[in-house]
């Protein structure tokens, strides 16, 4: 997709994603940051790997496993998701997801429809972040942390000009590619301006958008809750990682 600076500029409040990084900077090191974008890049890979066209029929509750570890919203909840839907089911659905013929919004509607037993949320940020991570030269990631269209919150609305863009939609693949146009702007600018620079093409904006609801929740938790308080919330670096879902990564899975 091609577009030019005056949209662009339409879109993304510059300053205000400027100053984000600012202060995301006065928390985390270049260095940290960069790693993060690093452990991305490793993230997509395995997802590549166990999602493959050659591979995917292969996909077992292992697999899963190993994907649904790497999802923050879902990291604990593989055997809630395969004990409502079964492995082939999810097979099946990842594989139409993927690859199938229909609309990319249409895909998305399907899997979203089909795919049950957890938050929509969470059936949500799995299907967007197989495409993400799978080909991430095409596809982005909408997590509710990213845009949430029910409270209408999330770092996407804090860094674009609200008056110009359009979130809402009357299914999850419109609002899909509605989030995906905000955040193909915000990349194209990023990586001219310097707050997408921590990874590799998208995964840097990953990054951006993680550091601005990174920052965001230190600000709501300084101004509502005690420093005693404050302590729970983990250093920015390891805030980043968790809501990428790179951080200490493997299959882990729970009740």
């Amino acid at each position: 997709m091609l577009y030019d600076a005056a949209e662009i500029g339409k879109v993304v409040d510059a300053e205000a994603a400027l100053e984000f990084m600012k202060e995301a900077t006065k928390l985390a090191t270049a260095t940290e940051l960069e790693g993060v974008g690093a452990r991305l890049a490793e993230k997509s890979a395995r997802f590549r790997t166990i999602l493959a066209p050659d591979r995917i029929d292969d996909l077992d509750a292992a697999g899963l496993a190993d994907l649904v570890g790497r999802v923050f919203s879902l990291r604990r909840k593989a055997s809630r998701l395969v004990r409502a839907n079964g492995v082939d089911t999810l097979r099946a659905e990842l594989k139409a997801l993927l690859y199938g013929p229909d609309s990319l919004p249409g895909r998305i509607d399907r899997f979203t429809a089909r795919v049950g037993g957890l938050e929509r949320a969470m059936i949500v940020s799995l299907a967007t972040e197989a495409l993400h991570f799978v080909d991430p030269e095409r596809f982005w990631l909408w997590t509710y942390w990213i845009w949430n269209p029910e409270a209408r919150t999330g770092a996407l609305k804090l860094v674009t000009h609200n008056e110009a863009v359009d979130l809402g939609a009357a299914s999850d693949g419109e609002m899909y590619e509605k989030v995906g146009r905000a955040i193909v702007l915000l990349d194209r600018q990023g990586h001219v301006a310097g707050y997408s620079r921590s990874g590799r093409g998208m995964f840097g904006t990953d990054v951006f958008l993680a550091c601005v609801y990174a920052v965001y929740m230190y600000t709501v938790f300084r101004l509502k809750l005690s420093q005693e308080f404050n302590r729970i919330l983990p250093e920015l670096p390891e805030l980043v990682e968790r809501v990428l879902g790179v951080h200490k990564t493997g299959a882990t899975d729970g009740p």
